[in-house]
């Protein structure tokens, strides 16, 4: 009897640890099929607009920001620190920094206009980001000027980069020397996306004769590949009444589309078409996260092959609308607070942006 006892606990033993290797290996392949365990986004689960964050699997759910303000727009620098977005809390839109290891954050410019798309340089040293002036007609927003600005950490040595029409969606290449964007100007003399130095020269378009012949309309956000090889952008094409996700070379070769689906609803008795939109590479080049809006009021977090192979599979869904993915960098897990620090230091910035107002 005793020795069947210890052969029943060894059994248990060995099966408990095949088990647990096996949700292990599981948990690896998640991982290593994303390229990166965590991925943040902004979420109105809560009325405002917060920061949250999980990892790839829909697990470990974390609140970054609890403020009575909305933040959006969301980059992180290189190492993981910092986290740069946008918020309203005073009153019109502007960029800020926060320092995720101390909750301190900073406005990062003086200028009077609106600010919005900060873009974190992969070299760590530069934010680049769009500010202008709208005007707004009931039901539509239109652009009037808006230009790409570049600044260091602290708002220092702000440069403007772009003077001419609406440009918009800045996106670093992986060195650091050149920015993409989506221009569009009064008279179509410019539109489509377009590449420049990092110091604003050497301007040119990208050869999309495809693009033009389907005479697409380019969204307002473009992302460039980890590789420095592609663009991903989302564009409307008209006569499909459909939005959809693509990709291009930076040489304006291999465009293809990569999300597939039913044509739009094109607004008919009032309803909404559907939006796709706010691409994100995820660190390895082979996925790429991005916004799908299907009704009014309710936007998720989708994620597609790069490749094209396959359709868009959900990764965040909650119910409210869930925008501006950004993935996580590896620093930022390596040196996150434990989960009583985390609430103490988002407590604090909380505070902080209270007394501020």
């Amino acid at each position: 009897m005793k020795l069947l006892m210890i052969k029943k606990r060894g059994y248990f033993v060995f099966w408990a640890v095949m088990l647990l290797s096996h949700m292990l290996l599981i948990n690896n392949i998640c991982a290593q099929t994303y390229g990166t365990q965590y991925i943040s986004y902004a979420s109105n689960t809560t009325e405002d607009y917060n920061v949250y964050l999980q990892n790839t699997n829909g697990e470990n759910l974390r609140l970054l920001t609890n403020h009575p303000t909305n933040e959006k727009d969301l980059t992180w620098s290189p190492d993981g620190r910092f986290l740069a977005y946008t918020s309203n809390q005073e009153g019109t839109y502007k960029i800020y920094v926060l320092d995720t290891r101390t909750a301190e954050h900073w406005r990062l410019t003086n200028l009077d206009e609106r600010e919005w798309t900060p873009a974190w340089s992969p070299d760590g040293k530069w934010i680049a980001f769009v500010s202008g002036n709208q005007e707004f007609i009931p039901g539509v927003k239109i652009e009037i000027t808006s230009d790409i600005y570049k600044a260091d950490i602290n708002g220092a040595h702000l440069v403007q980069l772009t003077d001419k029409g609406t440009n918009v969606g800045p996106s670093w290449s992986p060195d650091s020397q050149r920015i993409a964007f989506v221009s569009y100007h009064r008279g179509n003399e410019r539109k489509g996306i377009y590449v420049m130095d990092a110091d604003g020269r050497r301007l040119r378009r990208i050869n999309d004769k495809e693009v033009q012949a389907l005479d697409g309309i380019i969204q307002s956000e473009c992302a460039w590949s980890p590789d420095g090889k592609q663009i991903a952008f989302s564009m409307v094409v008209p006569r499909d009444e459909r939005m959809h996700l693509y990709v291009i070379d930076i040489d304006g070769k291999n465009f293809r589309q990569l999300t597939q689906g039913p044509p739009m609803l094109g607004n008919k008795d009032g309803a909404r078409s559907p939006e796709i939109r706010q691409p994100a590479w995820s660190p390895n080049g082979k996925w790429i996260a991005y916004v799908f809006e299907n009704t009014p009021g309710n936007a998720d977090i989708y994620v597609i092959d790069a490749m094209g192979n396959g359709r868009g599979k959900p990764l965040v869904k909650d119910g409210g609308r869930d925008l501006s993915p950004a993935w996580v960098p590896e620093g930022f897990l390596s040196v996150s607070p434990s989960e009583e620090q985390q609430t103490t230091l988002w407590c604090r910035l909380k505070q902080e942006t209270n007394t501020t107002k």
